[in-house]
């Protein structure tokens, strides 16, 4: 390897004597000084005129590089006060020679800064000195030898009386800390990750991903918030759109979208960007070839096993951002939080190793946004959000919260409690306004409900888990509930739970009745604070396939009938369910009615309350009326429509028979629509109405004034 290059770069706030020093170190060294002022200075004609960063940038880096071409020592006279403004600088440029850098950070004291920029011909506003003063003394963002640094340099020339002599000190021990440098980090087993610039970039990515993931917008708000930061947003490859937004927010040396396009594929190879949960052990890439670590820039990290701990802490925490679940006597026994991940990290991290976890969570989780600063509450460090953004986790709280309120589902309420205490934890706003709401309710209190009822809340999560495991359970069904006069008298009943179902004004469970062998029991459904769950028989379970067909069956028959009203007869329930499409015209039962305009227009509506294949309409091209409704893609507007008559338009809907005979829900349907409706066909069905509305006269005699 030829032989290197050292130069220098002097890093420190205005008017910490950066440039005095630097006339004085060039003669020594025989070096050129770089100074983005007298860039300035040479655009602008005034060296405090900020004007165009990317013209001083170019320039600076097209000198410096035609400078090191020619073998000529460089001192680049600037702030550097940004950890990107160095990594730039240090391990992004590329130079046609080795370069060993030389940082040279001042810690001229702030006060004196301030007191020396008043004695400056041109005078640097003290809010700059102030800004750049805080930047450079970031615990984790400060000068390091991590950055690209052969050896880092620490100076007050406040407090230096011989400069010269000071100067030549600093020179002479250059070599000896170049030297305890290395010897420490060829201890290292290096890796792809190891440089600083590199391991960083990654870091970058994966909170980026987290704050917007697929780097898209969804809504609206997540969609402001990005073109806060990109304007247009950028279109394309994914690890373009990440390179662009990187590069707004930390900075163009981050930004490389070759890197980024191997950054993408490593992180979706070991598990972070993954639908599922992911146990394989981490393992970072090869060193890259001709990558050279003798001029410094290896990060905290840079060791194998040490990036893999990181790496497997932070994918963790992604996948189980709230996880806590130390028992009650984990709690009282003082097992802390750190403990806890240490026990699920045991392969990573050995039993005792809090001082190596709370390193890792201030060298990292914090200061990368991992975990909030100063944020001990018992919670998960990152929002593990890489499914939907913030924005639209917010969304899903107001639904669940909605129907926490509404459904008086257990379960939900359940839920809405956690992601209510952990979405605070993770600094949601929770009082957006609701602009969606549910406007049907339970009308079923479930603290007032028999306290064995599967509606109760203690009682809801066993039912959850029957289902869930396919057990066979025995149902109690109370006496003292309500029953309609076709409903089963049975007090007990052994069944496969299928499924809980929300429906008007309630829940129900809908359930599969056991019979001997492998034939099919009845589906039937019943309203969750009318049953309760006596026992399981632990002999028996459904598998997923058994589960997943018995389902299907359900969802079927809910969609055929418009209701979970499924009959009385399995022969029946049977025939429609394993009828294909076209057949099911001959097994199902025809009711035809007429309509007036008004309530046509209502039904016209309602093309999802039956499968569109199940009802005909009248034909369009023959309507009294403008119909600018958009038709569905299907053959059934085929009526003719009844000229003159006070209720022209027919309306057939194909139904299973005990839809039409037995379904109460259905004959409120049909009785809602009052005087604007007659029924035609079946016969059966309209002597049954005509009886009800018959009986209905007799009781509301008319009154006669």
């Amino acid at each position: 390897m030829s032989e290197r290059l050292r130069c220098h770069m002097f890093i420190g706030i205005p008017a910490s004597g950066k440039s005095t020093l630097a006339n004085e170190l060039a003669p020594l060294i025989n070096a050129e000084i770089l100074s983005t002022d007298k860039i300035r200075e040479e655009l602008y004609g005034d060296e405090t005129v900020q004007g165009s960063w990317n013209k001083v940038e170019s320039i600076l880096h097209e000198r410096l590089r035609n400078h090191i071409k020619n073998n000529r020592t460089v001192i680049l006279d600037a702030t550097f006060a940004m950890r990107p403004w160095r990594l730039t600088i240090t391990q992004n440029l590329l130079f046609d020679k080795e370069v060993e850098w030389i940082g040279w950070w001042f810690n001229t004291p702030i006060d004196v800064c301030l007191e020396w920029n008043q004695l400056r011909e041109r005078k640097v506003h003290n809010s700059v000195i102030k800004r750049f003063n805080a930047a450079l003394s970031n615990k984790t963002f400060a000068p390091d030898l991590s950055e690209g640094f052969a050896a880092l340099i620490n100076i007050d020339p406040s407090v230096i009386e011989d400069i010269e002599d000071e100067i030549n000190k600093k020179l002479l021990r250059i070599d000896n800390k170049i030297t305890l440098r290395k010897n420490r980090e060829n201890k290292k087993e290096l890796h792809g990750y190891s440089k600083l610039l590199d391991f960083e970039r990654l870091l970058y990515l994966i909170q980026l991903l987290i704050n917007f993931p697929g780097i898209k917008a969804s809504d609206k708000k997540t969609k402001l918030e990005m073109e806060e930061i990109c304007n247009p947003l950028p279109e394309g490859s994914l690890a373009y759109k990440a390179s662009c937004f990187i590069e707004q927010l930390r900075g163009s040396c981050y930004s490389n979208i070759l890197e980024i396009e191997n950054d993408l594929k490593w992180l979706e190879k070991n598990g972070f960007i993954d639908q599922t949960k992911s146990s394989i052990a981490i393992e970072p890439p090869i060193k890259k070839v001709n990558t050279d670590f003798q001029n410094g820039g290896l990060s905290r990290y840079s060791d194998k096993d040490a990036f893999i701990r990181i790496m497997s802490l932070i994918r963790y925490i992604l996948h189980n951002p709230f996880d806590d679940s130390r028992s009650e006597e984990d709690k009282i026994n003082n097992i802390t939080l750190h403990d806890y991940y240490i026990s699920k990290l045991e392969n990573i991290y050995f039993k005792g190793d809090r001082d190596t976890l709370r390193k890792d969570i201030e060298k990292v989780l914090t200061p990368y946004g991992f975990r909030k600063k100063n944020d001990n509450v018992r919670h998960g460090y990152g929002l593990g959000a890489a499914v939907v953004s913030k924005n639209r986790l917010e969304d899903l709280f107001q639904i669940v919260d909605q129907a926490r309120n509404k459904l008086n589902d257990p379960t939900v309420s359940s839920v809405s409690d956690e992601l209510k205490e952990r979405f605070k934890w993770a600094g949601f706003d929770l009082n957006n306004y609701p602009v969606r709401s549910f406007a049907n309710k339970s009308v079923i209190d479930p603290a007032r409900t028999k306290s064995e009822s599967i509606a109760n809340e203690k009682n809801t999560e066993k039912i959850e888990n029957a289902i869930k495991e396919g057990n066979l359970i025995e149902l109690e069904f109370f006496k003292s509930s309500a029953k309609f006069d076709n409903s089963d008298n049975s007090e007990t009943k052994w069944v496969w739970p299928i499924q809980l179902l929300f429906n008007n004004i309630g829940w129900y469970l809908a359930y599969e009745e056991r019979v001997m062998g492998d034939k099919p029991g009845l589906l039937k459904t019943e309203r969750i604070d009318r049953i309760s769950q006596r026992r399981i028989d632990p002999s028996l379970k459904r598998d997923r396939n058994q589960r997943d067909k018995a389902l299907k069956k359900i969802k079927k028959l809910i969609s055929i009938s418009g209701s979970i009203y499924f009959g009385k007869e399995i022969k029946e329930q049977e025939n429609i369910i394993s009828a294909s499409e076209n057949k099911l015209e001959n097994i199902l039962k025809k009711i035809r009615f007429r309509t007036t305009e008004n309530i046509y227009k209502f039904l016209r509506e309602e093309l999802q309350r039956y499968p569109i294949n199940q009802i005909k309409f009248p034909k369009k091209n023959k309507l009294e009326f403008s119909d600018n409704w958009k038709d569905p893609d299907t053959g059934n507007f085929t009526l003719d429509i009844l000229e003159g008559d006070s209720h022209p338009y027919p309306i057939e809907i194909l139904l299973p028979i005990w839809t039409i005979n037995d379904d109460i829900d259905f004959k409120r349907w049909i009785i809602g629509f009052r005087d604007e409706i007659i029924v035609e066909s079946p016969s059966d069905f309209v002597k049954d109405m005509s009886k009800k509305i018959e009986s209905l006269r007799v009781m509301y005699p008319e009154i006669k004034s």
